[in-house]
């Protein structure tokens, strides 16, 4: 029998219960932020496995997957215990902000560890490091493409963690068979960067686009997330497993910025498969004017890009992945600075 009370801030969840409400957390010049939370604390012992949805506000269908799947499980079923945090940045979220939050104007997903004296922001990705990921086994956070992103599903897990947490993080991108499984080296404080700091395994998970909610694309995730739970014995079904073969592993993560502000035509959309050198999109002035072409770095596909028509100076404009028997842009542009960076 499970004997572990699961607690995260003020929500306290004895075994076989499900709780769910929300986090009261008062962070930095007197706000307060009500965060919706299900813990799920199993009758049986097993792993700790903390789900987070909406660490960017324009990204839905995790929410709805998360929704679907805490009504689904019981605490009578599950050996271990589960925390999911359905709405990780209320304001972002219900400011319908793309990338960053109305209050301090970050983007949380580049924040963590945070700090708890830091701006709003900080404070609410130190909450989320230290309450759910640090008392977790693994962990899972649902993405999607924002208000203004075109993407093909993907995950993405930190290749340059301790070996042990690299390839367990590797296995749960493949148990949720999204797409492409990508290793990222990048360390622009994303919570996919957590495993470096707490040792633990964990994937980024992206799913649906344009800021949609997807019935559909939501009780997928809400299938692969079931996948997952099943292998590692927190509920009891048959896990599907992929063989290493019908896996699709990426080594090599290019994103190309605008240096110019005006206005964006992507000449394709996610899943487009394109040649090194071709035309990928353009940038004019506010008068049709072309100020900037933008060329396929290698060949390879289109893993996500910006649809939005205004575009700033910076932002990201097109995401490119290469596989390994195939990718030659290291060596023949000299982006090993570049290589698995990532803007997710």
């Amino acid at each position: 029998m499970n004997k572990k009370i699961l607690k995260v801030g003020n929500l306290i969840a004895n075994p076989g219960e499900k709780i769910q409400g929300n986090i009261t957390l008062k962070v930095s010049d007197n706000n307060i932020v009500d965060i919706p939370v299900t813990l799920i604390n199993g009758i049986k012992e097993g792993k700790t496995v903390a789900i987070t949805a909406a660490v960017h506000g324009g990204e839905y269908t995790g929410v709805f997957g998360l929704i679907k799947l805490s009504r689904e499980i019981s605490p009578q079923d599950l050996s271990g215990q589960l925390i999911l945090v359905h709405i990780t940045n209320v304001p972002a979220f219900e400011a319908k902000m793309q990338y960053v939050g109305p209050i301090d104007g970050k983007n949380l997903n580049r924040c963590f560890p945070g700090d708890k004296n830091g701006t709003h922001t900080e404070q609410l990705a130190y909450f989320i490091s230290e309450e759910v990921y640090g008392q977790s086994d693994f962990f899972l956070d649902l993405h999607s493409g924002d208000i203004h992103e075109d993407l093909m599903p993907f995950t993405l897990y930190h290749r340059d963690a301790s070996e042990e947490v690299r390839m367990e993080s590797r296995k749960i991108g493949e148990l949720m068979n999204l797409g492409p499984v990508i290793g990222s080296g990048s360390d622009c404080g994303s919570i996919n960067g957590m495993a470096m700091k707490y040792n633990i395994p964990g994937v980024l998970a992206e799913l649906g686009c344009r800021g949609e909610c997807n019935v559909d694309q939501a009780i997928l995730y809400k299938d692969r997330i079931l996948n997952v739970l099943y292998y590692y014995g927190l509920l009891d079904g048959e896990a599907e497993v992929l063989n290493p073969e019908e896996v699709d592993y990426v080594h090599c993560m290019y994103c190309l910025d605008a240096d110019i502000d005006g206005l964006w035509y992507p000449s394709y959309g996610a899943g487009y498969e394109v040649s090194e050198g071709e035309l990928v999109g353009y940038i004019t002035d506010y008068f049709g004017n072309i100020l900037r072409e933008y060329h396929s770095p290698v060949n390879g596909r289109i893993l996500y890009n910006t649809t939005s028509l205004a575009i700033r100076n910076g932002d990201p404009l097109i995401s490119f992945i290469s596989n390994i028997n195939t990718c030659t842009c290291c060596s023949n542009h000299g982006l090993l600075e570049w290589h698995n960076r990532d803007n997710i």
